[in-house]
């Protein structure tokens, strides 16, 4: 390693795809992590991709590294809709991408980014550290997922999070709650029951949400009417995929459609995995949770408050971002960034009030919409962050910095 221009944290398909963007404009840059290591380590066997095939491919800047090219170079049936894609196929995709456009991911964990008088200083766990002028954080949602309070305090053999688990076997025979109304809720639920677990799922809303299939096949007069984008299907997803109409927005209804527009719901071709096959409990959320025995009890808030009695608990319970969940970011640093709804205030370009300092993925959801935390996000982002860090290294050659920021200088 030396010093470099810009830093990547993260080498997921936001990370991929940004490293890529660089490579073609000739940046000289350093992307660090485990390949795709979300999809990797963290998904279950069987799961599927919710998004559909043409929404599973991460943008490149030849347009030539899509699942569809993939599939064809390797001889593997695809279509373009109405999939859905294996994890195992999506995994082997982003390998093949990785292999091609982003050949020198170092896997190192990053333990601190401090500003210095070139940019910022980043140290690692074993390797020396380097100065770059830029920095961005693509760390996937993982150093993200959210316990509630209730459920935090069991001891770690009574509680997990659906972001910690890749097999599911050794529930088999096992009475197991999940908790949650999302996508990795439900599937999670439809594959602990296939493996023989005895599943019950509690749900706050007063029913399940699921998406509805699209067409088969969508015409070009169609496309009018329906307009197909990277994230998902019909005007209203036009408009969530288009962040320079979503920034126009007031912040308060941002924030809303941040976190509502997409979710919680499941996929259409889960609903008869799930309805009439698992036991769903709605309108009910966890008061209250304690170890009881070898398993733990779970006290409702609803009706009767009702006891339930499991082996363990699968919270499906989703994401919040919060830069305190980065630890390789210091106080002094995270204190300057400014924030919306504890997510980072980025430009259009993922930059945020720190000259330098960009974020990509879920934690622009607030600034860059709802496509953000998905992989149609790295279509509406990565060309953008990339073509605003080659300006910055530009500029850095010709009017080097001479000093570090201060804490107040934020732009």
């Amino acid at each position: 390693m030396s010093d470099t221009q810009v830093v990547i944290i993260g080498a997921g398909p936001q990370g991929l795809s940004i490293s890529a963007h660089l490579s073609a404009l000739g940046v000289d840059h350093l992307i660090v992590g485990r390949t795709n290591n979300t999809y990797r380590s963290i998904v279950p066997d069987g799961m599927l991709m919710k998004s559909e095939p043409y929404a599973s491919s991460i943008a490149s800047p030849d347009g030539k590294h899509s699942l569809a090219a993939f599939s064809a170079a390797h001889g593997l049936d695809y279509v373009d809709r109405i999939g859905p894609v294996t994890a195992e196929r999506f995994v082997e995709y982003v390998d093949w991408y990785a292999e091609r456009l982003v050949p020198g991911v170092q896997d190192e964990t990053v333990t601190e980014v401090t500003p210095v008088d070139e940019g910022f200083r980043v140290s690692f766990a074993d390797a020396a550290p380097v100065t770059a002028g830029q920095v961005v954080v693509a760390t996937g949602v993982l150093p993200y997922y959210y316990l509630p309070t209730q459920l935090a305090e069991l001891p770690d053999h009574l509680i997990t999070h659906t972001a910690r688990h890749i097999a599911l076997d050794e529930f088999k025979g096992r009475k197991v709650v999940v908790v949650g109304a999302g996508q990795s809720a439900l599937e999670t639920a439809a594959l602990l029951h296939e493996t023989g677990a005895d599943v019950q799922v509690i749900v706050r809303a007063p029913q399940l949400s699921w998406n509805e299939k699209n067409p088969d096949y969508v015409s070009t007069l169609g496309q009018v009417k329906r307009p197909v984008v990277q994230l998902c299907e019909g005007w209203r997803c036009a408009f969530w995929n288009a962040p320079a109409a979503f920034r126009m927005l007031p912040e308060g209804y941002r924030i809303q459609k941040a976190r509502t527009v997409l979710g919680p719901s499941g996929a259409w071709w889960l609903k008869d995995r799930v309805d009439g096959v698992i036991d769903v409990l709605t309108g009910y959320g966890v008061k209250e949770a304690v170890a009881k025995g070898n398993g733990v009890r779970l006290v409702l808030d609803g009706p009767g408050q009702p006891e339930i009695d499991a082996d363990h608990v699968i919270a499906g319970t989703g994401f919040r971002v919060g830069l305190d969940r980065l630890p390789f970011l210091p106080e002094h640093l995270r204190s300057v960034v400014k924030t919306v709804s504890n997510h980072p205030a980025v430009s259009r370009s993922g930059e945020t009030s720190v000259t330098g300092l960009y974020f990509a993925g879920a934690p622009t959801v607030m600034s860059i919409g709802p496509s953000a935390r998905f992989v149609a996000g790295t279509h509406t982002l990565a060309a953008q962050l990339a073509r605003s860090a080659a300006r910055h290294a530009r500029a850095s050659r010709k009017e080097p910095r001479l000093k570090a920021p201060e804490p107040a200088q934020v732009r």
